[in-house]
């Protein structure tokens, strides 16, 4: 079964890029647009992992991933990647601290982030 993975990001190249990549590598991908959306979804979805990007309408990126790890208790808490702007040490600090397991600053590379979640996700990668 493929593993689930929701990603939170209000770019729109950002999530088509991300999509269809991890859509090619078999994961069952679903996408929000702003952290509430995401935190419905999830929800429905139940993911095993999120991409979330901090600066996000509604709810940001910390709100979002600080919600599911402390408030509900309802949703199995996926991994989480990080992936933003917001690359100062501060924000990195901030952002594992409310519960994200990795931080992938913007611009990042696709190979690097499938093999971060295949990392979170304790898979074998692909040869």
């Amino acid at each position: 079964m493929a593993s689930k993975i929701l990603i939170a990001e209000d770019d729109n190249n950002i999530l088509g890029l991300l999509s269809v990549f991890l859509s090619g590598l078999g994961y069952e991908v679903s996408l929000a647009r702003d952290g509430q959306e995401a935190l419905e979804m999830a929800v429905k979805v139940k993911p095993d992992l999120m991409i979330v990007d901090i600066m996000m309408p509604r709810m940001n990126g910390f709100k979002l991933v600080n919600t599911l790890a402390m408030d509900r208790h309802d949703i199995p808490m996926p991994k989480v990647i990080m992936l933003t702007s917001l690359a100062d040490k501060e924000n990195v600090q901030r952002g594992l601290s409310v519960g994200a397991d990795v931080y992938i600053p913007k611009p990042f590379n696709l190979e690097d982030v499938a093999a971060r979640i295949s990392e979170l996700l304790g898979e074998t990668p692909a040869k």
